[in-house]
């Protein structure tokens, strides 16, 4: 399987690659993809660094390429419920933009309310940026199945129920429409996972927790595919 791996940092999943003795080959023009193997899986990762803007002109330079027979993205993020706790693994499989709009008389209006996105438009699929093309992911993989929301700003324990009324949240991340932009444009099959590094409901967090958890799930997937 020819399968691309996009994360912010290689240092989150460094012991992931170690665990498969897995050398990174730098790629000749792009200093942000590498190359290598995994069991018979040819690999790629991608290291977006932080942000959408980041992601999205990485993504779509590296797509325009090649195409894989899965674009897979491991990130973080911020629950917004109770039962999500630090160390979850969700499948996000509806992302939405957030905090893209402005305040208008005292109410937060998007893009979507102010017209400048259109959700029957591409790469837009029933109604939002839906993945459709993970279905095969979901036979074996029991990852819990959410609608995610990308933000600029993380929320605190005091705004994040805004965000979670108004989208149908689950989570937030900070990137993950950066991915799942591209990927649909591209028509490029991709799972999104997020491991939750923080609960804004009861305010709890553990990164080293959530790199662990990540890492794990990494080395559990190469596996399994």
């Amino acid at each position: 399987m020819k399968l691309l791996i996009v994360v912010s940092a290689l240092k989150d999943i460094a012991p992931a690659i170690n665990h498969f003795n897995a050398g990174l080959q730098p790629h000749t023009s792009l200093s942000y993809l590498y190359t290598t193997n995994m069991l018979h899986h040819q690999i790629d990762v991608l290291e977006t660094g932080v942000g959408v803007y980041q992601t999205t002109y990485k993504l779509t330079k590296v797509l325009a390429l090649q195409k894989y027979h899965l674009a897979l993205k491991v990130g973080f993020g911020n629950s917004y419920k109770e039962d999500y706790e630090v160390g979850r693994i969700l499948n996000i499989v509806n992302e939405k933009p957030g905090d893209y709009g402005m305040m208008l008389n005292n109410e937060w209006n998007d893009h979507y309310d102010f017209n400048l996105l259109n959700r029957e438009s591409e790469p837009h699929v029933r109604g939002g940026f839906v993945n459709l093309t993970n279905a095969y992911m979901n036979v074996f993989l029991p990852f819990k199945k959410v609608v995610g929301v990308s933000v600029n700003h993380y929320a605190n324990k005091g705004t994040y129920q805004l965000r979670k009324e108004k989208y149908k949240a689950d989570c937030e991340t900070g990137d993950g429409i950066g991915f799942v932009y591209p990927c649909l444009y591209e028509k490029q099959s991709f799972y999104q996972l997020c491991v939750i590094e923080r609960c804004l409901v009861n305010d709890t967090e553990d990164f080293a927790l959530a790199t662990k958890v990540m890492c794990e799930t990494l080395i559990d997937l190469v596996q399994k595919l």
